[in-house]
């Protein structure tokens, strides 16, 4: 194997980062150093990704083996950027110039963008993601021969922008994270040289998994909802889902919904579940009393519609606990059917039917869950991530 020189663009980047995107990213760059490449990572001064403050000092640092260089974020015009935005969230007609704005306003940092022009011909090759971000976007067009993207790309109103279509159709190529992302990405764009390399995961071991202990001290089963509760990821309709079951007695009386996660109900709108005794709401926990709860739960309910990969769906397995997703979903629903590992839904009906499959049918859990922990031994251990990522990569040709 010859080493490479290669530099991964986020737009932030620290430990205990939860952000699905960089984590990937930064999980691709531990590896690839790991293995003797030599491996830089670029990200902002910025933690909060809805305030985009500079935080952290600029400068380099070292995380997890990886050379980490931060740089400030430029000032923006939310007075700019916030309708452009709106209007893009609703689908509405945005102009080529007005696009621009959105992106000129987005989280940029001018100090990163001539670090890149001045370093970048140094590199192999430079990855971006996620797709959305300015980082992303300018940072790509500098040196785009060298640019490949890791777009974590959604079928949501911002894929289909003219000037996103640009970006992808500009640089060198793509890394997908599940065959469905790859298919919309050559639907809206053409065909866009890359393939699909996903993230790697090295499973606990079955003595690890069997001293997890139960989170609660009074047990009882319950739906664990796990990630940000925030619109964008469909954690309402779960919990409308559920609450109306619940009503119409679809549901047994003892099941709770568990709901994990940054964010507030707040962020819902449904602040007035938390009335309820069969709604409990937790923050953000350590990682091992996270995979307590996640071992113990029922099943993983997954109703995000906008998914490149979903992380937390291979969580579950590795700890023996299978999933339902969202039908309207293709990457998690993809995830399901080929590995055999859980179910998916599109309406209360159905949330409430599979619900109840898995509580009538005592060993359909332990099945599904352990077809989903062999789907990830086959396609998402580090060594079959490391392989299919020196195969997509290599097929890229440099130049265009």
């Amino acid at each position: 194997m010859s080493f490479k020189r290669y530099c991964f663009v986020v737009p932030r980047y620290f430990e205990g980062l939860a952000g699905g995107a960089e984590t990937l990213l930064g999980a691709l760059a531990t590896k690839l150093a790991e293995r003797g490449h030599d491996i830089e990572l670029l990200a902002t001064c910025a933690k909060d990704n809805r305030t985009w403050l500079n935080e952290f000092p600029p400068g380099e640092s070292a995380l997890h083996g990886v050379r980490l260089k931060r740089f400030l974020v430029d000032d923006r015009s939310l007075d700019r950027w916030i309708p452009i935005q709106v209007a893009i969230h609703q689908g509405k007609n945005v102009s080529y110039e007005e696009q621009l704005t959105w992106m000129q306003e987005s989280v940029n940092s001018s100090a990163m963008y001539r670090y890149i022009a001045e370093h970048g011909e140094s590199f192999d090759a430079i990855f971006f993601g996620p797709y959305l971000f300015g980082t992303t976007f300018w940072g790509s067009q500098i040196h785009p021969h060298k640019s490949i993207l890791v777009p974590c790309l959604h079928d949501e109103a911002y894929a289909y922008l003219d000037l996103i279509a640009a970006m992808f159709r500009n640089v060198r190529g793509c890394l997908f994270n599940a065959e469905p992302e790859m298919h919309l990405a050559r639907s809206l764009y053409g065909e866009i040289p890359g393939g699909v390399v996903g993230l790697g995961f090295e499973p606990p071991t079955p003595e690890y998994v069997a001293g997890l202990e139960p989170y609660f001290s009074e047990p009882f089963p319950y739906l664990l909802y796990l990630g940000r509760k925030e619109m964008g990821k469909n954690a309402q309709v779960l919990i409308d889902y559920f609450c109306q079951a619940k009503g119409l007695g679809l549901l047994p009386d003892e099941l709770r919904l568990v709901v994990l996660g940054g964010g507030s109900f707040s962020d819902l709108h449904r602040m007035e579940a938390l009335e309820r005794s069969d709604i409990i709401d937790l923050p953000h926990l350590s990682e091992r009393d996270k995979q307590r709860v996640l071992r113990h739960a029922l099943c993983l309910a997954q109703p995000s519609l906008n998914e490149s990969f979903s992380i937390v769906l291979m969580e579950a397995w590795m700890v023996g606990t299978p999933v339902i997703v969202h039908g309207e979903c293709p990457v998690t629903k993809h995830h399901v059917l080929e590995s055999g590992g859980g179910l998916y839904f599109s309406s209360m009906s159905d949330l409430a039917g599979v619900v109840r499959y898995l509580i009538s049918e005592h060993g359909a859990r332990g099945e599904f869950a352990e077809r989903g922990a062999n789907y990830i031994q086959k396609h998402y251990t580090w060594e079959a991530v490391l392989s299919r990522f020196e195969e997509v990569v290599g097929q890229i040709t440099p130049y265009r």
